[in-house]
């Protein structure tokens, strides 16, 4: 017969073990557990004269233990965790006792037993006539200890089993579809809840997951089906974070498993320009930004580059690196102006931008997110190619005060031939000697021919040469070099 009051009568037995969680990182298969093993629980408590019995000599009210009886619990080995398969747990077993002289042990029967809740204190169990005592623990608590007294009385001494403590738990698979994405894709997260039993993992239905983001923030809260399983799709995320989905509490431990997910925003590059000019420079501009309607900011433009091709098609090939350092605006969704001049190789030639993307930095918006590559739109630019050809400068040598004569033609190249340029203007250059400077001493016109010469006194012994600055659609060039020292 149990006596309890109403305050006890939802005690529960329950033992709150350490959770082991695995999380799934990478989107495969794979289990996320939070498990506490069943208790090993010895069930009988002996003296020295019985090793089925422990008597509390403290408690003995007869000098003489010889004239007692000795009193020896024997709890079964029941499942002592709490499971959906298994909500009450039952505390049970036998108590006997072994009276002085006596060769068998006989039943414990209709005798008031001590069960001692750590939880909800004391309750007392009558023994049925065979001795067996059974305790329901109607709403157990994990770790929860009880433990089974006999109190010592005129006839038998003290006996106390060894404790029992309830323990529940849980059992989290989890993963992403994907743990690598593209700001903008959906990702959901799925798992299973499974309670521990004895037979084995039950799945638990209604049981309530939720999904915190990395900075502790609740975003989703899904209940499991009738086989346990959940899925429910995540919010975008415009930086790389961990989400962590946990289930437990009531009578169950919390399981726990984190997932690590990196974002990667999408680029563009726009506005790009790229000009040659007369003097073989490509001067080139543009922005390289976050594709529309993405949340953050471009914090760089490391692993931006140059490229050209004599194709738009290609083989493309790098010009030069976009310099990082540069004083640089804000620009279309979030990104960042970008300039500068590079040595032009091809008088004709397609150019783009390129980014590389980029992963994690101390500079990127949240730890590791990432940015995806962009390549611009080609642009071509082109001037026609020209020369100074049949350069002569008479005489070789020059007396002083003498004077010198430079003569050659000017052409261009507009596709399949070289062509004269008439009206064109030339000058011509001297480097004196033991200088590196080059100076203009006269400028000169071409004619029809796409000829030109001058005569002009000879100031000092240099190196004479002419040069064409170049034009709206043509290049500079310059002629070959001729050594005229003064006598």
């Amino acid at each position: 017969m149990l006596f309890r009051s109403r305050a006890i009568a939802a005690l529960t037995l329950v033992v709150a073990l350490p959770v082991v969680v695995f999380a799934l990182a990478d989107g495969s298969a794979g289990v996320a557990v939070a498990t506490v093993a069943a208790p090993a629980v010895t069930a009988t408590v002996t003296d020295t004269a019985s090793p089925a019995a422990t008597p509390s000599p403290s408690a003995t009210p007869s000098p003489s233990s010889s004239t007692l009886a000795t009193v020896t619990i024997t709890p079964d080995p029941d499942n002592y965790v709490i499971s959906a398969a298994n909500p009450t747990p039952v505390l049970s077993g036998t108590v006997t006792e072994l009276a002085p002289g006596a060769t068998a042990p006989t039943a414990y029967a209709d005798q008031s037993i001590i069960i001692d809740d750590s939880v909800y204190g004391d309750s007392s169990v009558t023994t049925g006539d065979d001795g067996s005592y059974s305790f329901p623990v109607t709403d157990p608590v994990p770790g929860e200890t009880i433990t089974v007294e006999v109190p010592a009385s005129a006839a038998n001494l003290a006996a106390t089993a060894p404790p029992v403590t309830l323990s529940a738990q849980l059992t989290l698979t989890a993963k992403l579809s994907a743990s690598e994405v593209k700001y903008g894709t959906t990702v959901t997260v799925s798992g299973t809840v499974t309670s521990y039993s004895a037979g084995g993992e039950t799945p638990l239905s209604g049981q309530t997951v939720q999904v915190y983001a990395g900075g502790g923030e609740l975003v989703v809260s899904t209940l499991t089906g009738t086989a346990g399983t959940f899925s429910t799709v995540l919010p975008r995320e415009a930086t790389s974070l961990e989400w962590t989905v946990q289930t437990g509490g009531g009578p169950y431990t919390t399981a726990t498993a984190t997932l690590p997910m990196t974002v990667e925003l999408p680029t563009v590059v726009t506005g790009f320009k790229a000009t040659l000019n007369p003097f073989w420079k490509v001067s080139y501009q543009g922005c390289l930004g976050l594709a529309p309607g993405t949340p953050g900011y471009v914090p760089s433009l490391a692993g931006l580059t140059i490229q050209y091709a004599a194709s738009p098609h290609g083989p493309w090939h790098t010009l030069g690196k976009v310099p990082t350092g540069q004083r640089s605006y804000v620009c279309g969704d979030d990104g960042r102006t970008f300039s500068g001049v590079l040595p032009g190789l091809l008088s004709n030639a397609y150019y783009r931008a390129v980014y590389a993307g980029n992963s994690v930095s101390a500079d990127m918006l949240g730890a590791g997110t990432g940015y995806l590559s962009s390549v611009s739109g080609t642009v071509r630019s082109w001037l026609y190619i020209d020369r100074i050809t049949d350069f002569k400068v008479t005489p070789h040598s020059v007396r002083k005060n003498g004077k010198l004569t430079v003569s050659g033609k000017l052409q261009y190249h507009p596709g399949s031939k070289w062509l004269n340029l008439s009206r064109r203007t030339v000058l011509i250059i001297l480097r004196p000697a033991g200088s590196t400077t080059w100076y203009y001493i006269c400028q000169v016109s071409t004619n029809s021919k796409g000829n030109f010469t001058a005569t002009f006194p000879d100031p000092v012994s240099a190196v004479w040469a002419a040069e064409f600055l170049g034009a709206k659609n043509l290049l500079a060039t310059m002629s070959s070099t001729v050594d005229v020292p003064l006598k």
